[in-house]
């Protein structure tokens, strides 16, 4: 699923192609993808132009020249593919907005979990859905108050939208490698300094993230995600990487490096 580092990836990627451009129309082959009437989206897009974006968390908030802001959620597998051949159009492109220099933009969404939505405020709707402060830009103190009530695992509260938004289950288990934390460690065992190392590697995984546009395979050495698996070795101890669930979760972490 894109995550934070994923989805600032398609923020930048729509900042350089699809801004300040007049819409002339829309087509969806599916409208279960919309979480609102296909009219309204007409009404509210066609003619006007996309101004700017906003990201939280895993959110891409696109406001127009209307009077609504076009929401994006990606999903499992979504992705935006600017084009100009009507023909070259994605094979999972169900979404697509014409503009007047005759390019398009494609909401591909292969496996059909990702969405748009028509609101009236970015901050309403971030009340509303529990969103905390985007990740990269949540404080620390934020991030220790929102843990102070909290009675359960480190990497459970981690996938809480309310407590950073953006971080989903790979970021978690990178986050809590990097701070030489077990994911099952109870929030009311640790120490303010355990919550600082936590918040300082989440501030790193992002960063290192970004840079090197969620490309795996660039991350540092030491990064979990260059062995994260059953049975893989441990970078610091050579030891093995376990699977457990948490949460529900498939999570990954070196039992030796991570004690509990």
């Amino acid at each position: 699923m894109p995550e934070l580092p994923e989805v600032h990836g398609y923020k930048v990627y729509i900042d350089s192609t699809i801004l300040h451009k007049t819409i002339i129309s829309m087509d969806c082959r599916d409208k279960k993808l919309l979480k609102k009437a296909y009219g309204d989206f007409e009404k509210f897009l066609v003619g006007e132009q996309l101004t700017f974006t906003r990201r939280i968390g895993k959110y891409l908030f696109v406001n127009t020249t209307g009077p609504k802001v076009l929401v994006m959620h990606f999903g499992m597998t979504g992705r935006p593919s600017y084009y100009k051949e009507a023909d070259d159009r994605p094979k999972f492109g169900h979404i697509v907005l014409a503009f007047d220099n005759d390019f398009h933009f494609a909401f591909e969404n292969k496996r059909k979990f990702g969405w748009w939505d028509l609101i009236d405020s970015i901050a309403d709707y971030k009340q509303d859905h529990g969103l905390s402060d985007d990740a990269r830009e949540l404080s620390f103190e934020d991030f220790k108050n929102s843990l102070s009530t909290r009675k359960t695992d480190i990497k459970k509260v981690l996938l809480d939208q309310s407590v950073a938004a953006g971080v989903g289950n790979w970021m978690a288990d990178e986050i809590l490698y990097q701070a030489k934390m077990h994911p099952q460690k109870k929030i009311e065992n640790m120490t303010e300094t355990d919550v600082k190392a936590v918040f300082d590697a989440m501030k790193k995984v992002i960063e290192v993230a970004i840079e090197n546009d969620a490309h795996y395979d660039s991350f540092p050495e030491d990064f979990l995600m260059h062995f994260r698996e059953k049975e893989g070795t441990c970078f610091h101890t050579g030891g093995p990487i376990e699977k457990i669930k948490v949460g529900g979760r498939a999570t990954y972490f070196s039992p030796k490096w991570q004690e509990k």
